[in-house]
């Protein structure tokens, strides 16, 4: 009786089946501060910044700046991004370059004839990133807003999850920057 029970029970330990293994995915960042630099053709640098240090969405950030871009005009636009949560700035930009083949930025410009945006670098795998950009602003005075979105697509169980396409991943980022057109 003994011999069939350690029979049956070595039995029901080969057939139970093994989970399959979840490889753990990277961690979002934590984005505190965020500098939008445009220049124009003269060379002419304009720094647009959004800082909100305690990184809490429920309550206001210490800075919020405007877009102010002239009318009819053709920019190159880098992106800056960093977490001040501890105290002193860390740059992420770094991280960023780094694990390019993981993050996406995506310009949403709300109405869409506001500002046309194109991202100009990309990634080992020849897909866009988004800390750098072209961007032509309309031909007459509006307003509107700029959203800025940065995505992160890690690989999940083994698969590359980054294709170029904004929908999938988690969000880092998602703020929207008021725009004035002059």
């Amino acid at each position: 009786m003994k011999q069939i029970f350690l029979f049956l029970s070595f039995v029901a330990l080969l057939s139970c089946k093994k989970e399959a293994e979840i490889e753990p995915t990277d961690d979002n960042e934590l984005i505190t501060t965020v500098d939008l630099i445009f220049t124009d053709g003269a060379n002419v640098s304009k720094s647009f910044k959004f800082r909100d240090i305690d990184g809490d969405s429920r309550t206001a950030p210490e800075a919020f700046d405007t877009l102010k871009l002239a009318k009819n005009t053709d920019y190159t636009v880098e992106i800056m991004i960093g977490d001040e949560s501890k105290g002193a700035l860390e740059d992420i930009t770094e991280d960023i370059i780094e694990e390019s083949d993981v993050h996406l930025f995506v310009y949403r410009p709300n109405p869409i004839s506001l500002l046309a945006i194109q991202i100009t670098d990309t990634d080992k795998n020849a897909l866009p990133v988004g800390l750098k950009a072209k961007a032509k602003t309309q031909y007459f005075p509006g307003s509107g807003k700029l959203k800025v979105l940065l995505k992160h697509q890690p690989p999940l169980n083994g698969k590359v999850v980054k294709t170029g396409d904004e929908e999938t991943g988690s969000t880092d980022l998602d703020i929207s920057f008021p725009v004035v057109i002059k």
